[in-house]
């Protein structure tokens, strides 16, 4: 058995350690959140891929809606993957879960961030990022898309 002394340090230690990473612990989502919220970026992806801009804006957040203008949607959307190319390769490299408190102008809930590296014909280096809100129906719909 260790002296006394020395397992008030190692008490410690491992006190110190629980405080640094419970809270990143906290944050993971459970595999159902990951789960429902991947497909809905990856159905959000396929729709961008194929040119149905439209369709992508009408499956995305009221809080998309309302800050991006279906005809601004279609014409920054429509620039940039004409400049970008055809989609050659998208592979996901992140996934942040968090959980807002109202602030900055952001509304409260829970929200998934999956970033992609990718490739385009005109564009080797890419990186994709996309939002994701839960609304109020339980269901993940896109909050934000940009390409680097």
């Amino acid at each position: 058995m260790l002296p006394r002394k020395y397992r008030i340090h190692a008490f410690l230690a491992i006190l110190a350690l629980v405080i640094i990473f419970y809270p990143s612990y906290m944050k993971q989502p459970d595999q159902q959140v990951l789960d429902a919220s991947n497909a809905a970026a990856n159905a959000f992806l396929r729709l961008i891929d194929s040119g149905k801009y439209q369709e992508s804006w009408q499956s995305c957040s009221p809080y998309l809606q309302t800050k991006v203008p279906l005809t601004k949607w279609l014409d920054e959307l429509s620039a940039v993957r004409d400049t970008a190319g055809k989609l050659l390769e998208r592979r996901q490299v992140d996934h942040t879960y968090s959980k807002e408190a109202d602030k900055k102008g952001i509304p409260a809930g829970d929200y998934m961030v999956y970033t992609y590296s990718s490739s385009f014909a005109n564009k080797k280096d890419a990186q994709e990022t996309v939002t994701l809100m839960l609304g109020q129906d339980g269901i993940w719909r896109v909050a934000g898309y940009f390409i680097k």
